[in-house]
């Protein structure tokens, strides 16, 4: 997340926790390309890409992943631009 984000000059913290203490809580009918969801207490975060779908690192074996979105019922969802 910080390498995609940094590219449009945001700066996130490293881990998922952290970032999930950042940003706008979003509703999930509200989603837009770019809104991060962040799942398990926060411990794995994901960018939404539309059409219901997520783009997320899923293991260091599998790595990229494109999925749907809501495979699992997500800890929140956040806006980290306006």
């Amino acid at each position: 997340m910080q390498a995609v984000f940094a590219k449009f000059n945001i700066i996130l913290p490293h881990n998922a926790s952290m970032q999930s203490e950042y940003g706008t809580y979003v509703s999930r009918n509200d989603l837009l390309p770019g809104d991060l969801l962040f799942f398990s207490n926060p411990d794995h975060v994901a960018i939404y890409i539309g059409d219901g779908k997520i783009i997320h690192s899923t293991n260091s074996k599998n790595g990229v992943a494109i999925t749907n979105a809501f495979y699992r019922v997500p800890y929140t969802q956040k806006r980290m631009w306006i």
